[in-house]
């Protein structure tokens, strides 16, 4: 008996010694991540479309809620005109950032990092939920800790954990409630240890009859919250959990108790109900055919929005730039989810190892259920974004992170490595030649290599856009780290990666720190350096134009927004706006207003003073233009006035 109360302390102090491991290293993990994901916020602006209209959207909730309340926040609107996008947890949680931090929204301004922080915050925790979840489920703290590394180091999840939208919020509340339901499903995970006491087992036994009591009222309440945070498609995951398990268990009828669907639906309807309640009060029930209907159904169904692709296999693409390097290993973690031992594993097998009450066994499959049912719908969708797709990246982290924990030592094909090697190499180009193009823009003509591949590949030099050669040719200073252009070191980054991700699959274990070290490195100078260079191009116009707004008296001049969808000047100037995009509109507003200040892109330009030549409705009274965007000053035509083409 001696012996066993010894054995049994050795024991206990082993497991707190690698728990203190486990949470030191997992403390050093998110510490660098907290850096990388926050550093640099306030060295570029907010982005057009997505991150300005939110933001603008949360101001003008700040303003209708001090003017009238807490009705104020059932529905958020874009220049007065009511939001019917998306729900207003984002708004809501982003209007206390700012509250707190302010709203100064112009270059290095507190109200950038304001209007990010709910998403920065959401991301990191996030990637320590899934850490948690993944240690809590199966006890293995290198499953956890590299499922964590995975998800917090790659460009897509790092693109929506720096943006001010609701896409890092739905990912928080997302994959919180899709852990859930598989803390319910597998509650008697310590029963399986066999280091575990005999006090462990009970208390784990009693943990299980509360779960499967009262498990239900924490699934209604994270299910209301995942809703308001960006809509139905947050229950996707749980929801493919959930029925996998419950076709896969014996006994359903269990698995059915324990997920309780009908008491969480109507704990949800209850705390939706009052929101739902404020928005018919205020704008009746059109709300639930916009919202529902066009936003949600006709979005999928058709592209009702900006689609990027109508291509299929867009979102592998997507995988193979916004999931490097670790999509490098997907394929493999795939397989390895679906063997056993050295063969794959038959349907039987596969249903067999869904059904186990051991998480460890049913995870990988149930990861590879949630990413692949999650591509595939959205590969269906007529509206395709790159971004749609990020909530499964928990779930790749998930299968990444089994293989290396579990495979990683094990040498993986030469050919596949040496294309993943050289896909990694092909990224770093446009990083390297992207100075070199804007560079060669201040000469009518290349020369040396560059003139040989403009001839090779037949592209024009300098672009013949209007639009794309004005913002290229901006007068923009490259910037540099550390004496190093910046574009130059994110690529020297891409190819140390890639170099470390080769060592990796040729079983150099390692060398995966490294790896993930080295791009580290990589999105830091991405973010640092190439983001805040691309803001100026694209974006620092827009905010100059804004500046000239912003001196004009609010409200008392009228101000056009021609044919241009860019929040960013709405935001930044606090000047509101009428839309038109034909110049026929322009005639009847010219005879209700003294002058108009309309803001367009150089490519409407044209158009605009011909109509107004021709129907002698409107004198240009001044007109400027900046990096493709123009500011055209208007008056109404007289008798005695001629029109001055600038």
């Amino acid at each position: 008996m001696a012996n066993a109360l010894t054995a049994i302390a050795t024991l206990s102090k082993s497991v707190r010694r690698r728990t203190r491991q486990t949470a030191l290293w997992a403390a050093l993990l998110m510490a660098g991540l907290a850096a990388l994901f926050t550093l640099g916020n306030s060295s570029y602006g907010l982005f057009d479309v997505d991150e300005a209209i939110f933001t603008q959207a949360t101001v003008e909730m700040r303003e209708a809620t001090a003017h009238h309340g807490l009705g104020g926040l059932a529905m958020p609107t874009y220049n007065a005109t009511p939001r019917y996008h998306k729900p207003p947890l984002f708004y809501w949680v982003q209007a206390l950032s700012l509250g707190a931090i302010g709203e100064n929204f112009t270059l290095h301004g507190n109200g950038l990092l304001a209007a990010r922080l709910p998403s920065i915050l959401s991301t990191l925790g996030c990637i320590m939920l899934l850490g948690f979840g993944v240690w809590h489920l199966t006890h293995n703290r290198r499953w956890a800790l590299t499922a964590m590394a995975v998800l917090g180091l790659n460009l897509s999840f790092l693109v929506v954990g720096r943006a001010a939208t609701a896409d890092g919020l739905l990912n928080l509340t997302s994959l919180a409630l899709t852990l859930w339901v598989l803390v319910l499903l597998f509650p008697a995970h310590t029963l399986h240890l066999p280091t575990a006491t005999l006090p462990q087992r009970l208390s784990q036994t009693a943990r299980t009859l509360s779960l499967q009591r009262w498990g239900w009222v924490v699934t209604g309440l994270l299910g209301t919250l995942a809703f308001l945070a960006k809509g139905p498609i947050a229950w996707f995951p749980a929801g493919i959990i959930a029925l996998a398990l419950m076709l896969a268990r014996p006994n359903r009828a269990a698995t059915w108790r324990v997920l309780a669907p009908i008491k969480v639906t109507l704990l949800i309807m209850l705390g939706l109900a009052p929101w739902f309640a404020l928005l018919v009060k205020q704008h009746g029930l059109g709300f639930f055919y916009e919202f529902f209907m066009v936003h949600n159904v006709q979005r999928f169904t058709g592209d009702i929005g900006n689609s990027q692709s109508s291509f299929m296999g867009y979102y592998i693409l997507v995988l193979m730039v916004g999931f490097y390097p670790w999509v490098a290993f997907l394929p493999a973690a795939i397989g390895a989810a679906l063997r056993k031992g050295k063969r794959y594993a038959t349907r039987a097998e596969l249903w067999q190892r869904l059904a186990s009450p051991n998480a460890t066994e049913a995870l990988p499959i149930l990861a590879l259920l949630w990413a692949g049912a999650y591509v595939l719908f959205f590969s269906f969708s007529g509206t395709k974004l790159a971004h749609y797709i990020v909530p499964a990246y928990p779930a790749l982290a998930l299968l990444v992170g089994y293989w290396l924990s579990r495979y990683g030592g094990h040498k993986l094909n030469t050919l596949g490595t040496l294309l993943w090697g050289l896909w990694g190499l092909l990224l770093a180009v446009p990083l390297a030649l992207l100075p070199l193009l804007l560079t060669g823009l201040s000469t009518p003509t290349l020369g040396g290599w560059l003139a040989d591949s403009q001839a090779l590949l037949g592209f024009n030099w300098p672009p013949t856009d209007p639009l794309i050669l004005a913002i290229l040719q901006q007068n923009i200073a490259l910037p540099t780290l550390f004496g190093v252009n910046g574009f130059w070191l994110a690529a020297a980054g891409m190819v140390a990666s890639s170099v470390a991700l080769i060592l990796v699959r040729r079983g150099r274990h390692a060398a995966l720190p490294w790896l993930a070290g080295l791009f580290a490195l990589t999105l830091g100078a991405i973010t640092l350096r190439v983001v805040p260079t691309v803001w100026q191009y694209t974006q620092g116009p827009l905010a100059q134009v804004a500046g000239v707004l912003q001196a004009l008296p609010r409200g008392q001049v009228t101000i056009v927004h021609h044919g241009l969808h860019k929040p960013s000047l709405r935001l930044l100037s606090g000047q509101p706006f009428i839309k038109t995009d034909n110049p026929v509109q322009l005639a009847p507003l010219l005879q209700q207003v003294p002058e108009a200040w309309v803001v367009l892109e150089v490519t409407d330009l044209e158009p605009l003073l011909t109509e107004l030549q021709n129907s002698r409705t409107g004198v240009v009274l001044d007109a400027k233009c900046t990096g493709g965007t123009c500011v055209v000053v208007l008056a109404p035509a007289t008798a005695t006035a001629s029109f001055n083409r600038p």
